[in-house]
């Protein structure tokens, strides 16, 4: 099943079962929290949820474009490493605000996965959230019994308060959630427990999670406001590159047709090929990049430049690392960012005007000469500063000076010093800008 088919199903689904369907929103959060992007479908929602504010719709669905760099979901540095995170994806929801319960919550995640997917039912497992004693929170008995309905128990699991309490940030909203994974692996498993699934983890993909908000979290202290929370208030959110991973039969979301395009033009401009079965530089590479130019164009599609503030600060790190990384492996000094921009646009924005598509290509492409032409100038002041000072040994606090001042990374730096015959101390870089 095609990635647009699978969005179109889903959207139909929920608005067959009388939900109102939303617009997807800018990605830049506009509430007063620290969190600069949106993370979460219901970021936009929240408000909703928080003052019991009297809402027209009271179920609703959308396919929401979520960043994952700052805050308490930050995916960055698992980019490149595994088969399934992103520091952009889309994020399909349905919420209820005083409409229906967890269980009616939980049909409609079952119907849609193994009647409208047809996801097969010994893939899927669930974990449900039991109790935390510390905080005064009960075991979801509820949640458990009614799974029961539809899958046998012995692949319902009991998990703690880090993967089965769900929370926005340190003070908003809360509660128990049910997960839905999938084990992706062609093999079937005969004594499944929860070791197994522990050891086994990168083949169980988290692909649905169903929130029954019930509180308030404040500085993890849980504030109980029975009468605020006393209708049906559901949040849940299924990550739509990884659904796409597990229809398309994939064991990496990078190998389904949302990258297809992308990952051709990064090979055919780099003039490297992507392995799926292999790990290497080359596939760990195309990973980063991949996975950068989208949301990348996400963030200038919304009309954010490249800057050293907030939001433009996350776009100029995301553009200098992709740089960096191929300035490290393959040795290239030139722009190339901007001619992936079309293979982007043609599998996300099918109705976007000629212009906004040359705003993002020239703006992404005057980013890259600006990095490459200020750090040609400032390797030269930093080769001067070694020189004046009489630098022999590098420690970290050099590191860091010269990062700062010069906006030059621990590779680059690396690479200088040692044609420079200077010695570098190691250390730990906690940094992974600087460390690159």
């Amino acid at each position: 099943m095609k990635y647009n088919t699978i969005k179109k199903k889903f959207i139909f689904f929920f608005k067959k079962n009388k939900h109102k369907v939303i617009k997807n929103s800018s990605i830049i959060n506009k509430d007063k929290s620290k969190l600069l992007f949106v993370n979460s479908g219901i970021n936009k929602l929240k408000n909703l949820f928080i003052n019991n504010t009297s809402y027209k719709f009271k179920k609703i669905t959308n396919i929401q474009k979520c960043i994952r760099i700052s805050g308490k979901d930050n995916d960055l540095k698992l980019i490149g490493k595994d088969n399934y995170h992103h520091t952009m994806f889309e994020m399909l929801g349905n919420w209820s605000i005083g409409e229906y319960n967890i269980k009616k919550a939980i049909k409609y995640a079952w119907i849609l996965i193994t009647k409208v997917y047809k996801i097969p039912k010994n893939k899927i497992i669930i974990t449900v959230f039991k109790g935390n004693n510390k905080l005064n929170l009960k075991k979801d008995i509820i949640t458990y019994n009614y799974w029961k309905k539809f899958i046998p128990k012995k692949r319902i699991f009991f998990f703690d308060f880090k993967n089965n309490f769900w929370k926005i940030e340190n003070f908003n909203l809360c509660g128990p959630c049910t997960e839905i994974y999938i084990y992706i692996k062609n093999k079937k498993i005969k004594n499944i427990n929860k070791n197994f699934i522990i050891k086994n983890k990168k083949y169980f993909i988290e692909l649905w999670n169903i929130v029954n908000i019930k509180y308030l979290i404040k500085e993890n202290k849980i504030i109980k406001n029975n009468n605020k929370f006393s209708k049906n208030y559901i949040d849940t959110g299924m990550g739509l590159e990884r659904l796409c991973m597990v229809l398309q039969n994939k064991t990496s979301t990078y190998d389904t047709d949302i990258f297809k395009d992308i990952i051709k033009s990064i090979e055919r401009i780099l003039k490297i090929k992507y392995n799926t079965k292999k790990k290497n530089n080359n596939s760990f590479l195309i990973k980063i990049i991949a996975d950068h130019i989208r949301t990348i164009f996400v963030i200038l599609y919304d009309k954010i430049l490249p800057s050293n503030n907030k939001y433009g600060y996350v776009l100029r790190k995301l553009i200098r690392r992709c740089l960096i990384y191929v300035y490290k492996y393959l040795n290239i000094k030139s722009p190339f960012l901007y001619k992936l921009i079309i293979s982007v646009y043609k599998t996300f924005y099918k109705k976007i005007n000629q212009k906004k598509l040359e705003y993002i290509k020239d703006n992404l492409k005057t980013e890259e000469f600006f990095y490459f032409n200020s750090i040609k100038k400032n390797i030269k002041l930093m080769i001067l500063f070694f020189r004046k000072n009489n630098i022999k040994i590098i420690n970290k606090k050099i590191i860091l000076y010269i990062y700062s001042t010069y906006g030059i990374n621990y590779f680059i730096i690396k690479k200088y010093a040692i044609l420079n015959k200077i010695k570098i101390i190691s250390f730990k870089l906690i940094y992974p800008e600087i460390e690159l």
